[in-house]
């Protein structure tokens, strides 16, 4: 199968932008790239120093538009996380660092009184923002993880007595390292999936059909994907005839991100309702499911978006394989059982856009599929059966 990922656009960057306008801080810098800055020095002609501009497809517009957010406001990237325009956990985790990024930058060109206070200071109120960023979803350890990423950057920058400006300047260095290290681990993941996935394929004597939960694709990371990278990988190889994707109920992240991600690859995808999946696997037409996980615990019960626990349990009862694909930074040793896991809630307009009086509505983003439901779990280490 020829694919098409040079279609994906790159879920997030950074790039340089001019804080010399008063709309700048507001998130409303305009011209990513250098345009007019001199991207080695990181000043204008004029000698005001630039700062970085996150770039973020906004996932909330698809799949009618392809929309970017463009902002060097760490709390804009706050707000794109807690209203999905950013998602999944890989994506997350690298906003989480380019927002601790932000407010470093911000904080450096605040400063302090003095001097001598300066550094000080400036770890105290990074902290802070690191905090609120942190907390914008609970569930998805990724964030979290890259958040303590960068406070362990700019703590060892301050340490080795860099100034703010350059503390600031060594996280811009390290979210761009996490982009490219996003990939180079989703890739792997693709490669060690599709190794699992080939021996299937070779005992059918045809290409497989698999179904996926949720989006875990490009969008869902730097670049690449974790479930549909193993698609990705897999479909290279000749071993995938089509994708069925769940809706994914009630926020539709199958219906609007999948689907769309996998037709501008080229992967044939059909798009079912979430309660399509019993009639297929009963009918035969399911070979494997693959998803990903926003947490894992210790013992290998992995959270993932809310109906993936339904798919886990189809899939035991119809003998079709189940596949958790992640990074290692998605596994939580801290929690030893998905027990362990806070389930976020979300507003129930996502749900019931109008209330009715009297009718509560129970929105929880996630649910917990238990190890022994789970085939293997698939990192860019390699492969773990979470029940051996």
């Amino acid at each position: 199968m020829n694919l098409h990922l040079e279609n994906l656009p790159r879920t997030i960057s950074v790039h340089w932008a001019v804080d010399n306008l008063a709309d700048a801080a507001n998130g409303d810098a305009a011209g990513a790239g250098c345009g007019g800055v001199s991207c080695g020095d990181a000043v204008v002609d004029a000698g005001v120093p630039a700062v970085p501009q996150v770039v973020m497809i906004d996932q909330r517009a698809l799949p009618s538009e392809l929309v970017e957010i463009r902002t060097s406001d760490w709390r804009q990237v706050v707000d794109a996380v807690k209203t999905l325009a950013v998602r999944g956990a890989p994506a997350i985790g690298v906003a989480g660092a380019a927002a601790v990024m932000l407010a470093a930058y911000e904080l450096a060109e605040r400063g302090a009184p003095a001097a001598s206070t300066a550094a000080a200071l400036f770890a105290v109120r990074l902290r802070e923002a690191a905090r609120v960023i942190a907390e914008a979803r609970p569930t998805a350890v990724n964030l979290s993880w890259g958040v303590n990423r960068a406070i362990q950057v700019a703590a060892g920058a301050l340490k080795a007595g860099k100034t703010p400006r350059q503390t600031a300047e060594a996280l811009r260095e390290l979210t761009g390292d996490l982009i490219v290290e996003d990939e180079a681990i989703n890739r792997a993941i693709g490669a060690h999936g599709a190794a699992l996935l080939a021996p299937i394929a070779a005992a059918k004597e045809r290409p497989l059909t698999i179904l996926t939960h949720c989006n875990a694709g490009s969008l869902a990371t730097a670049f690449y994907g974790t479930a549909l990278g193993v698609v990705y990988a897999a479909a290279e190889q000749g071993l995938v005839e089509r994708v069925y994707a769940d809706e994914t109920r009630p926020v539709g992240q199958g219906a609007r991100l999948t689907v769309w991600e996998l037709s501008r690859a080229g992967v044939p995808a059909t798009l079912i309702c979430d309660n399509m999946a019993a009639s297929l696997m009963a009918a035969g037409r399911i070979d494997a499911v693959v998803v990903g996980a926003d947490r894992i615990a210790a013992n290998g019960d992995a959270a993932n978006k809310i109906g993936t626990l339904g798919v886990a349990v189809l899939a035991h009862h119809f003998g079709v394989p189940f596949y958790v694909a992640a990074p290692e930074s998605t596994r939580d040793n801290a929690c030893a059982t998905g027990a362990d896991i806070p389930i976020e809630e979300r507003d129930a307009a996502e749900v019931l856009a109008n209330p009715i009086e009297g009718v509560e509505v129970f929105n929880p983003a996630f649910d917990v599929t238990p190890a022994a439901l789970i085939t293997a779990i698939i990192t860019e280490k390699g492969v773990w059966h979470p029940g051996s």
